[in-house]
Order: structure tokens, then C-alpha cells, then sequence
């Protein structure tokens, strides 16, 4: 099926009905069959952390075949699964009947036009909102969706994303929405909207690759401890300020 270059949004909803059985076997196992499955693992593991203790009720945007939703609601979390593909939300709905989740559901409608008000604690968009032909439109359904205080966690990609090879294959090849998604620029859309606070994070996985540096690796002088440790100041400090750019994003409603 060819999609129309001016229609990315038919892309979004075909696209697991394009990928073949190779494509649909890797959707299925993720993030285990991913090439970058320790990025995800350690992003998550921050997701845990961040969104709070269970039962926490949970909007998961854009989860295609639902792997972060399942592990949500693995963890104790009341979650609801919201992608704009019928064919990854049938996916999705078969793992968590296999798992026997009973925490966990999915819908299969557009998350720029998703209607619920003041129903969930958190919103959570891992990967997904960079895919949004309207990320005005899908912050104002999350907005409308929080209950007072709630928050929204984006985990995106950041700037140059929508330049990079991947991102130019899977619009060529698929016909679906890439560009960039620093949080910086969520932040200003999402306070227009009327999130109240925010909070720019590292990613987890840059500070996990960051941590020892093979410069120093088994040694103990003092001089290479001593480099060690200002070189951590300095690398911390540089991940901080980048976070705006490339890292991870709480609102709070």
C-alpha cells in the first residue's frame, strides 16, 4: 500500500500492517529484540521511579504494541494503552490476555483527539510524541486527562532526530511523522496550555554510560582518581544543561 507523502497520519495507521513478519516478531518482543534495549531498560527503570508507587492510573500514548504498558502494569499500575494503530492495538490486547493482565487496556484511537477529563494520575508519552502531526493538539488531550496535579513524563527524541538516517528511512519507507522533540519544545507548548511546572532530566542511559570511564578503568592512583572525579563534575554538568535539548520531561498540571 503506498501512502501519500501529504498524509502522514494514514502512515501512523498503517504502519504494523506494513512491517512483514520479521517486523511484526521484533514489535512483539521489544524492547528485548531492539538493537537499543539497554537505552529502554534504563530509561524505563527511571519511568518507574518517576511516576510514583502503584496503583497509579496511567495514560500510555502512543504504545503501539503496548511493551511500556505492559510493564506498567506489571508494576502495579491501573494502565490504558492509547495508540492510533487497530493493528498494534490487537497486538497489544493479545499479550496482555497472555500475560493475564487484568490492570490493562487498550484503545485504538488518535491521541491528538482522545477524549477523557481529569481521569488519570499520569500520562506518559515514551517515544511516541515525536510521531504527533499536532503535538499541540496531543498535549492538550494529555492536559485535559491529568487530574489536578497529575503529570505528564515525555521520554523523546531531541534535536536533529528528524535528520537522522533512521527517521528519513521510516518516513520514505512507511510514509509517518519524524521531527525532532527537545524538550524545551514541549515545555513551551505545554505551558501555554497551562501545565504549571517542569522539570528537565538526563537521560538515564547517558548517565550509566558516563559513570566509568575506561580512562581510569583499574587503577588506583591518586592523580587518575582525582581526574576521574573531575571529569564526572564536568560531564554531570554538561548532561544537565543539555537536558533541555535531549533529555526527559515532567510537567505538572
Amino acid at each position: 500500500m503506498e501512502i501519500p507523502a501529504s498524509d502522514p497520519k494514514a502512515g501512523e495507521r498503517t504502519y504494523y500492517a506494513r512491517l512483514g513478519e520479521a517486523g511484526l516478531a521484533h514489535a512483539r518482543a521489544k524492547p528485548f529484540s531492539d538493537e537499543e534495549c539497554g537505552r529502554h531498560l534504563s530509561n524505563f527503570g527511571a519511568v518507574l521511579q518517576l511516576i510514583g508507587k502503584p496503583p497509579q492510573r496511567i495514560l500510555d500514548c502512543g504504545c503501539g504494541t503496548g511493551w511500556t504498558s505492559l510493564f506498567l502494569a506489571r508494576a502495579g499500575h491501573h494502565v490504558t494503552g492509547l495508540d492510533i494503530s487497530a493493528q498494534a492495538v490487537a497486538i497489544a490486547r493479545e499479550m496482555a490476555a497472555d500475560a493475564q493482565l487484568a490492570n490493562v487496556d487498550f484503545v485504538a484511537e488518535d491521541y491528538e483527539a482522545f477524549s477523557a477529563s481529569d481521569a488519570f494520575d499520569v500520562v506518559l508519552f515514551y517515544d511516541a510524541l515525536h510521531h504527533a502531526e499536532d503535538e499541540s493538539a496531543a498535549l492538550r488531550v494529555a492536559y485535559r486527562a491529568l487530574k489536578k496535579g497529575g503529570l505528564l513524563l515525555a521520554i523523546e527524541p531531541g534535536e536533529g532526530h528528524g535528520a537522522s538516517e533512521g527517521a528519513k528511512h521510516a518516513v520514505a519507507t512507511y510514509g509517518v511523522h519524524e521531527k525532532d522533540m527537545p524538550p524545551k519544545k514541549a515545555w513551551a507548548i505545554g505551558k501555554q496550555i497551562g501545565f504549571r511546572q517542569k522539570l528537565f532530566l538526563p537521560y538515564p542511559h547517558e548517565w550509566s554510560r558516563a559513570a566509568f570511564r575506561k580512562d581510569f578503568r583499574g587503577t588506583s592512583s591518586t592523580m587518575a582518581l582525582l581526574g576521574e572525579r573531575i571529569w564526572g563534575f564536568f560531564r554531570a554538568a554538561t548532561m544537565i544543561m543539555r537536558a533541555r535539548r535531549a533529555g526527559m520531561l515532567l510537567m505538572w498540571k
